[in-house]
């Protein structure tokens, strides 16, 4: 994993979101971003939680077994939230891009707007108590997708509200309605 550049490319794309979505439209491949952003960051949220569990029990074993379930449930609610949203991105994008669509492009689109969902998830795995504020900052993944719709897609200006609104919809509430069924699922595993 490429620690620099994953880090690089987090405060690219939260600080400069536009510049961000420029080099990608120009460098970025699927591979790329799956292997050196998205799941790296997934692994880093899911570290952050079982280190955050287990801190806030003093690292006792009675709270190993409930780390563990947590992570695989976070690994897999994130897994499954890319590829759906990137399945559903791609489908809501010939509705208001056209054909020309590239789905290279919309899974680019999907996995680096996860950068907000992802690294808030980072931090209250370590910080639980800013759960409000971590709710609050991730409507952020707005602005991240109205500039990447314009600079990676170019979805026409008078299409391009709908459009953010439900990409950023998806990206923030898949994650939520995932991994409160799978919790549900994994309570009496």
């Amino acid at each position: 994993m490429k620690l620099k550049q994953l880090l690089r490319n987090v405060i690219l794309l939260i600080t400069q979101p536009a510049m961000a979505w420029k080099f990608v439209s120009r460098m970025g491949n699927r591979a790329v971003m799956t292997s050196e952003f998205l799941y790296p960051m997934i692994l880093l949220a899911c570290l952050s939680t079982f280190l955050g569990i287990m801190l806030g029990s003093g690292f006792s074993g009675e709270s190993l077994y409930p780390a563990i379930v947590r992570v695989v449930v976070m690994f897999f609610t994130f897994f499954c939230t890319y590829h759906l949203s990137s399945f559903l991105v791609s489908r809501l994008s010939l509705q208001y891009v056209g054909d020309e669509v590239d789905r290279t492009k919309t899974d680019l689109l999907t996995g680096y707007s996860m950068v907000v969902v992802l690294l808030l998830d980072l931090c209250l795995g370590l910080f639980p108590s800013f759960r409000i504020i971590g709710w609050i900052a991730q409507f952020y993944t707005v602005k991240i997708v109205w500039d990447g719709a314009a600079v990676l897609l170019r979805v026409p200006e008078e299409r391009r509200l709908g459009y953010t609104m439900l990409v950023s919809l998806m990206i923030i509430f898949i994650p939520v309605v995932l991994g409160k069924g799978i919790s549900l699922l994994s309570v009496n595993i």
